[in-house]
């Protein structure tokens, strides 16, 4: 679907919080066609980047500080290969390393709330997962495919509760390519969207949409994002940035594994709660 005039986004997805993938919409920018894996070789092969392992990733912390070091156009070669090796390079912005690049987008007239200094990057091999999770700034994010294909499962901030989301965090134990219905039964009753990602896709994520990403194969994608229309989103995300996401880590750091035991027990009575709420438990 395209969607080019802005009162039609705002009524039909932008003020009810509808996502959308809107096809072609970077098509008229010079990114579109430019930014090619040989491209950014040629530009930054030897600029040093942190990119991450996925296999070493752990369900109760987030990843702070890169696993290894090397040369971007190392990396380009990696995920543009067969490899499944699970590198990942995330909130990479461009322009802070190249601010010419500025030239070769804008951002598409949807809304007038767009977060203008941080167009993060988002890089990964085939077979890449990012686990089920909410952004915790809030934003509404408009996200492009420019190389590969990716598959994104997405569930409204209304299930959060039934998704067993962590306390004082924003991620979920659920992996919804293969539910573990035994452990986590609530997921049956929420219901979310399902699709795959082309080169030239912009996804629309409303703010708190919960999203699940996985590589089909080697590419990137350029985030861009947009405060909601709705203020108290605002004061969502200011919450999760300046409280919540620093108590997590102290108590962490007090309790060690006791505290992530702690958030899964309460994830799941929660979501115990919630069932008898709905009738459904």
């Amino acid at each position: 679907m395209r969607i080019y005039q802005k009162k039609e986004f705002k009524k039909n997805y932008l003020k009810p919080e509808k996502p959308v993938i809107l096809r072609g919409l970077w098509k008229d920018y010079p990114a579109y066609n430019k930014w090619t894996p040989d491209f950014f070789k040629s530009i930054l092969g030897n600029f040093e980047i942190g990119v991450f392992d996925g296999q070493k990733e752990t369900p109760d912390r987030s990843f702070k500080s890169p696993h290894y070091k090397m040369p971007f156009g190392e990396y380009i070669d990696h995920i543009t290969s067969d490899s499944e090796e699970d590198l990942r390079l995330f909130l990479f912005n461009i322009l802070k390393v190249k601010p010419e690049l500025r030239e070769d987008f804008s951002f598409p007239p949807l809304t007038n709330l767009y977060l203008r200094n941080i167009p993060f990057m988002f890089f990964g091999s085939k077979g890449a997962k990012v686990r089920m999770h909410q952004d915790m700034d809030w934003s509404n994010v408009f996200l492009t495919q420019l190389h590969g294909r990716k598959e994104v499962y997405l569930f409204a901030p209304e299930y959060s509760k039934l998704l067993y989301r962590y306390p004082f965090n924003v991620h979920s134990p659920i992996n919804p390519e293969y539910p573990d219905l035994k452990n986590y039964p609530a997921f049956k009753y929420v219901k979310g969207y399902h699709c795959v990602l082309e080169p030239g896709d912009t996804l629309f994520m409303p703010s708190g949409y919960w999203h699940y990403i996985k590589n089909l194969e080697g590419g990137y994608a350029i985030n861009q994002r947009a405060l909601s229309l709705n203020p108290v989103n605002w004061l969502r995300g200011f919450i999760n940035v300046a409280f919540r996401t620093h108590v997590d880590e102290l108590m962490r750091s007090i309790l060690g594994d006791d505290w992530f035991n702690y958030k899964q027990k309460r994830g799941c009575a929660k979501a115990t709660e919630e069932l008898h709420r709905l009738g459904l438990g």
